[in-house]
């Protein structure tokens, strides 16, 4: 269990979240047992990649020191408590900004941008 506290600065609890690697069913065996044996996390296949449900905070901070990943966190009507990982490729963490073009092809709302324009990250 997590203890967080909300925005009117109550406390809270919540489990630890679900964990699913996008795509990562794709990730070879030996890729799977090296994050394993390092975190004691064993992924199971599921829609979109493969899941897994940590018993502990260490095996978290275990799984993002043994790959690096870009995250998304969703607790809503479609994902309860979920965070969500790709892999980063080591590229993600470098980029700054990005062209209008690459916003609209990466379907980002644009929010009044036009040819010319870049996102900042």
């Amino acid at each position: 269990m997590l203890t967080l506290i909300n925005g009117n600065g109550q406390p809270y609890t919540k489990e630890l979240p679900k964990i699913v690697i996008l795509g990562g069913e794709h990730i070879n065996d030996i890729a799977l047992a090296h994050i394993k044996e390092n975190t004691g996390l064993g992924f199971f296949p599921c829609s979109g990649g493969i899941e897994a449900q940590p018993k502990n905070a260490e095996q978290i901070v275990k799984l993002f020191m043994t790959y690096n990943f870009k995250t998304k966190y969703y607790d809503n009507w479609d994902h309860h408590n979920t965070i969500f990982l790709k892999f980063d490729h080591h590229v993600g963490f470098s980029v700054d900004k990005i062209c209008y073009n690459c916003v609209k092809d990466n379907h980002i709302t644009t929010n009044g941008l036009k040819p010319g324009d870049y996102l900042a990250t």
